[in-house]
């Protein structure tokens, strides 16, 4: 009687002992499972923050180069004029959103609407933009040769052209062909797309900065001296 009683307290201890041991081994597993779920968190939100800061730096900064060196002085222009100018555009204008696809998906869902619609129409007045230049190097090429053929017409009749006249003629045989190529389409197409484009800027820099200004806070706190 006495064996079967200390059996029984022995098995009794060893099942409550492994309760215990398998309480704790749960609660140990799940707050290990909470923290790794909190350090992914902060991990995304780090990374759409650094996106953030930089996609607005890129959009900030496309936006002003286009607005200050291109449209400032085609927005002043008649419509159905050609836009006779060639900008030069580096081989990658949209570095940051090129590499950073998966980010976006952690911003807000109107933010991320209006960056992606951004780049779309961004991307079509680079597209819009080279063509332009393009079809200007066409027309000073075709105004060159028009010229070379009137110069040499005057020196077979042993005349010599002034210069005005000289200048005159290559102009008009630019003039002629930026007509023939539809030059003042791409430009009217390019100042639209402009003014489509200025009140999604002014939305995505407001937006960000909004997002921004309690983490920039935080920053300033942490680095600041306590008192």
């Amino acid at each position: 009687m006495d064996l079967n009683t200390d059996a029984l307290v022995t098995l009794l201890s060893g099942l409550v002992g492994a309760l215990i041991g398998g309480a704790f081994t749960l609660r140990g597993a799940t707050k290990a499972h909470e923290l790794a779920l909190k350090k992914e968190a902060a991990a995304d939100k780090e990374k759409m923050v650094t996106t953030l800061m930089l996609l607005r730096t890129e959009i900030a900064t496309g936006w002003k180069i286009f607005k200050d060196e291109y449209v400032g002085e085609l927005s002043q222009q008649t419509p159905d004029t050609p836009y006779l100018v060639i900008f030069p555009i580096g081989e990658s204008p949209f570095a940051i959103f090129n590499s950073a696809p998966q980010a976006l998906a952690l911003l807000p869902q109107k933010l991320a609407k209006d960056i992606v619609h951004f780049y779309i129409r961004a991307k079509g007045v680079v597209a819009m933009i080279e063509m332009n230049n393009r079809d200007y190097e066409q027309a000073l090429q075709y105004g060159r040769s028009v010229l070379a053929n009137h110069v040499e017409s005057a020196r077979a009749q042993n005349t010599k052209m002034p210069e005005e006249l000289k200048e005159q003629v290559f102009l008009e045989g630019v003039q002629f062909m930026a007509g023939q190529l539809g030059m003042s389409d791409t430009a009217d197409g390019i100042r639209e797309l402009g003014q489509e484009l200025e009140p999604v800027v002014q939305r995505i820099t407001a937006a960000v900065d909004e997002l921004l200004v309690p983490v920039s806070g935080l920053h300033n706190r942490v680095a600041s001296p306590m008192l």
